[in-house]
């Protein structure tokens, strides 16, 4: 054990170089009284729409409510401190504590109720739950009464033991990083030596995988990526291991750097394709990597966030520990967040056991006003996975956007200038495209050129286009798992004839800004 660990902190030295941590950090440690206006206001908003005026505590917490809200609207209650503050978050605190689930004799541990009413439970609310009340007992003990401290470490303990039997792997990147710091914490803190392997353990996978092609098999995912930035900053800010502390900094610079990568301050998004996504336009829902970006460039302009609330709002619950655990990031990175920097094309290899391909190819391209992403070696079917997106901004500065659906039934390649869709499911005798912009027509889309607003799409396929239809706003947004609303949703669909070389494209897409 002593060689592995002699061996990893070699290993973290020369990362510390290849990643280029020696640039310098912006890091930002935050209290109530030191939040900007902005990011004071968003935090507050948060707050009030957990309590609304005139409601005491005790009616929000309903059968209805969400726990793992609730336990960070204490510690964001925690957080500020007012007067009732307190007051309000042991009331919580108490209520999320009785509402755990043990059961000795079937040996599951830690779990929370999704909500109260239905009896169902959340695996990962262990991960999401325990790591919460983790900061809440690490940096607001001494404003809790030792009853609430004493409950507290007793579901600690069990969340990681329920953790540690379900031992998911190191791909299931959010819930395992998490899931590494809230087995390797408790065993530490309380003694627990099965755990503080185990968690150390998970760590060093976790790790490992990253590093064999520098990236997370759940990629670029705007709500994910989110939660996995608040995984590492605990690895970060609380791991009790020196090993788990300085993977985390290791990790948190690479993977901000990973981030800018994809991320395009002037259309407010990240590039496609996404693995796992909520939506299209992170400006029109609450994406958990748009806050992490809003408190990072503190300015309502540049955030990437809705200025009020709306689809997925509940991620806001997020800033709770991003406030608790503190901001680190390369200030290289963080002017990336604030201004294009310049055209770049991006390949990836992505380690992941999605159906499909274990080793995944993305390809995008990235320009100021307009950016494309492909996906290749996928053949799960889930709403979640956009397999091929173009975005653009429109002349009113809002942001148009084509998707290539997760129906595993396409390859999608891109290169600098053009997009390439290819036949992935031999028995696929159809493929659809879904665009949206302000106004669009179907009028407007022939056969060889889509004039959308601010943007021509030029077409190159032998296919026979069948379908050219305006879809219901809400029938798609189940069917693809898309958060936000539109008012114009035009879907296109091509018929693919029996024995399709799967060599040859089946249409190629050609943006002309």
């Amino acid at each position: 054990m002593k060689k592995a660990i002699l061996f990893m902190a070699s290993y973290l030295l020369s990362l510390t170089f290849i990643f280029g941590q020696e640039s310098a950090l912006y890091t930002q440690k935050y209290t109530y009284a030191t939040l900007s206006p902005y990011q004071k206001q968003v935090f507050e908003d948060f707050i009030n729409d957990e309590i609304p005026s005139g409601k005491r505590i005790g009616e929000v917490l309903t059968n209805k409510t969400s726990l793992r809200s609730k336990t960070r609207l204490a510690e964001a209650l925690l957080f500020r401190n007012k007067a009732g503050d307190k007051e309000n978050a042991v009331e919580i605190l108490t209520w999320i504590l009785k509402n755990q689930h043990r059961d000795e004799n079937t040996r599951i541990y830690g779990i929370w109720k999704t909500n109260i009413d239905d009896d169902k439970f959340d695996q990962n609310w262990r991960e999401f739950i325990g790591c919460d009340l983790i900061i809440i007992r690490k940096k607001y003990s001494h404003l809790l009464p030792k009853e609430i401290l004493e409950e507290m470490e007793v579901g600690l303990v069990h969340a990681a033991r329920g953790a540690l039997k379900r031992n998911v792997g190191a791909d299931y990147t959010n819930i395992s990083i998490m899931s590494a710091f809230l087995m390797n914490y408790v065993g530490t803190e309380f003694n627990r030596e099965e755990l503080k392997t185990a968690g150390l353990k998970k760590a060093y996978d976790v790790f490992n995988l990253y590093q064999s092609h520098k990236t997370f098999s759940e990629y670029n995912s705007p709500t994910y990526y989110g939660v996995t930035l608040v995984a590492i900053a605990l690895w970060r800010e609380l791991a009790l291991s020196p090993e788990i502390k300085q993977m985390g900094q290791t990790l948190e610079a690479a993977f901000w750097h990973e981030i800018t990568s994809v991320y395009n301050p002037n259309l407010k998004n990240m590039v496609g394709p996404y693995f796992r996504g909520y939506g299209m336009d992170m400006q029109k829902y609450f994406a958990i990597t748009g806050i992490w970006i809003a408190i990072a460039v503190d300015d309502a302009k540049l955030s990437p966030i809705p200025l009020k609330n709306g689809p997925k709002y509940g991620e806001m619950s997020n800033i709770a520990p991003i406030f608790s655990l503190g901001l680190s990031i390369p200030k290289d990175d963080l002017a990336k967040l604030k201004t294009f920097s310049k055209p770049q094309f991006v390949s990836r290899i992505i380690p992941n056991t999605y159906k499909g391909d274990s080793l995944k190819r993305v390809t995008a391209m990235m320009q100021k006003d307009w950016m494309m992403g492909g996906l290749w070696g996928n053949r799960r079917v889930w709403g979640q996975i956009k397999t091929g997106t173009i975005h653009w901004k429109t002349a009113d500065g809002e942001v148009g956007w084509l998707m290539v659906p997760g129906d595993g039934k396409t390859n999608v390649q891109v290169n600098q200038k053009t997009m390439k869709v290819f036949l992935a499911d031999s028995t696929a005798r159809n493929i659809a495209f879904y665009v949206c912009a302000p106004n669009a027509a179907t009028t407007s889309l022939t056969d060889d050129l889509w004039a959308l607003p601010n943007m021509n799409l030029g077409i190159n396929t032998a296919l026979k286009r069948t379908v050219t239809e305006n879809v219901e706003s809400a029938a798609f947004q189940k069917q693809w798992e898309v958060s936000e609303q539109n008012t114009t949703i035009l879907k296109v669909v091509y018929e693919v004839p029996a024995a399709w070389d799967v060599q040859k494209p089946l249409i190629e897409i050609t943006p002309k800004k």
